[in-house]
């Protein structure tokens, strides 16, 4: 059975850009989910699930990622990263504790 790409994109909000906790907090929302999840920038491409790749894109405030997946859950986990990207990968302070207690 042929699974279509789903795709979307993010701008970098955070001040500090994608580092290493944000690639982190990405990693593990991506596992979470039964789909194949990759960022791209600029034509680059990684895996999801792996935060030395997702650093390796030096993503920096402002910047536009490509998010696209495959899989049972691709609309899911694309919503979920939305939602992580657009709270700032829950830095502005009341948000970082509920995010860290997610299952």
């Amino acid at each position: 059975m042929c699974q279509s790409k789903i795709t979307r994109k993010v701008i970098i909000t955070n001040s500090e850009g994608l580092h290493a906790r944000a690639a982190t907090l990405v990693a593990e929302m991506v596992r979470r989910f039964e789909a194949r999840v990759k960022l791209a920038k600029d034509c680059e491409g990684v895996e999801g699930t792996d935060v030395l790749q997702i650093l390796s894109l030096g993503a920096a405030q402002g910047e536009q990622l490509m998010l696209e997946a495959t899989g049972e859950d691709a609309e899911r986990v694309l919503d979920a990263l939305i939602d992580l990207f657009a709270s700032n990968f829950a830095e502005n302070g009341e948000n970082s504790e509920e995010a860290e207690n997610q299952p």
